[in-house]
């Protein structure tokens, strides 16, 4: 083969594996800029070792610690309701007109359900501010526990707290002047795994304080502890 020939086969190759390392540019995001609020249509997978669910929904969350996870069935229907406030958290299923209450150390260790106790650490991730970082950072969390995080260009990509919980964060983009991650992949030591996929989120618009606060009537309130399962 001449050489004309072996530069013209080899020449698309190698573009294409220039291509391939080429890193994106980095996000043009307003420095300092935290993440108040968050409103978003969500697609939703947990997965445990015992049991699993996967819908759509919407995720509502506002600093420092509410939260609030509707998922959907295929037809529309409500399956499961989040409320979380504080130490406190709320799990209502239409279908079986319940509601759980109770505090996020009553939750049961199997059955895919701790993984609710670390959404509040999973949202806390800000931009790294006027210097960004790289690389991993060891600190202590909000929540008073040490955590390890790595930075890409300024950027929260991916957390591991002291007693071993991991949450990555994928497919950046700015809204409204603040970074915010597409998607949230949450996984702890017992093989349960959370990941959460964010559709056209809306950041830092104001929310009311009702769409924190769980509709009790008519469910049956019992204890946090006698949950079985997703």
């Amino acid at each position: 083969m001449s050489l004309y020939r072996l530069l013209k086969n080899l020449l698309p190759l190698l573009l294409l594996t220039a291509c391939a390392t080429v890193p994106a540019p980095p996000l043009d995001y307003r420095p300092g800029a935290v993440l108040d609020t968050l409103s978003s249509a969500v697609s939703l997978s947990i997965r445990a070792a015992d049991s699993s669910m996967s819908g759509s929904g919407y995720l509502l969350f506002r600093r420092p610690d509410q939260i609030h996870l509707v998922v959907l069935s295929p037809f529309g229907t409500t399956m499961m309701e989040a409320f979380a406030l504080g130490d406190r958290i709320t799990l209502v299923y239409p279908a079986r007109s319940t509601a759980y209450v109770g505090n996020f150390d009553e939750l049961p260790e199997r059955g895919g359900l701790q993984g609710w106790r670390l959404m509040r650490w999973v949202m806390d991730a800000d931009a790294s501010g006027e210097n960004p970082l790289n690389g991993p950072v060891q600190r202590m969390s909000k929540l008073g526990f040490s955590e390890k995080v790595t930075f890409e260009n300024g950027l929260v990509i991916a957390k591991e707290s002291s007693a071993g919980d991991q949450v990555y964060y994928r497919n950046y983009s700015v809204v409204n002047g603040v970074p915010v991650a597409a998607e949230l992949d949450l996984r702890n030591d017992r093989g349960d795994r959370i990941r959460i996929l964010l559709d056209e989120p809306e950041v830092n618009t104001p929310l009311e304080d009702a769409v924190f606060t769980p509709n009790l009537d008519g469910l049956t309130v019992v204890p946090l502890s006698a949950i079985q399962g997703l």
